[in-house]
């Protein structure tokens, strides 16, 4: 019974978050739950939605939302039995700015492909793109920061500037009055 719950909450989980459309049927219901195990700690891990599917050479797949969505495709040519694997990111995600870690990350992933074991292949496409996708999120928030402290640094300087400029104004403004009191004061 706890089984059966634990299962049926993952499944609603990934309705809600993303999904894992097997159409070839190449998953056990262990792999699955596995896999949406690992969907779920992607889409925790970096707020955007995944979608992994066993397709047939001719076979197409089309998301429900475009944005932030990750689109794994995992298509089988039936004549000479070759996996190829496809990945579409939504373009509010940057893709191109993470172009190198995605190939380098598929270039790994053909190591597995000659093995033919599709979950294995799809646990460790999943968690190549968290690593990559939570890197990327984390240099953002850096540069975003450090756009911030630049802001502060230079309304800092911005200010230490108007200061100085004062101060000298007010000292000049001081020296004159001096000149022109012992002057005032000789007629």
């Amino acid at each position: 019974m706890l089984k059966k719950v634990m299962v049926g909450s993952l499944i609603f989980s990934t309705l809600v978050l993303g999904k894992i459309n097997d159409y070839r049927n190449v998953f056990s219901e262990d792999d699955k739950s596995n896999l949406l195990t690992v969907v779920e700690t992607f889409q925790e891990k970096t707020g955007d939605k995944l979608y992994l599917n066993t397709l047939e050479e001719n076979e197409g797949f089309e998301a429900d939302e475009q944005e932030k969505t990750v689109i794994v495709n995992l298509i089988k040519n039936n004549e000479n039995d070759v996996l190829k694997v496809q990945l579409k990111i939504s373009q509010d995600l940057n893709p191109e700015d993470m172009a190198s870690d995605l190939s380098l990350l598929l270039t790994n992933v053909e190591e597995y492909v000659g093995e033919k074991n599709e979950t294995l292949i799809a646990t460790n496409l999943v968690e190549g793109l968290q690593e990559i996708f939570v890197a990327t999120s984390d240099s953002q928030e850096n540069s975003k920061d450090l756009e911030q402290m630049s802001l502060g640094t230079k309304v800092f300087l911005g200010i230490l500037l108007t200061f100085l400029v004062l101060s000298i104004r007010i000292i000049q403004v001081k020296r004159k009055k001096k000149k022109y009191k012992l002057k005032s004061d000789r007629y």
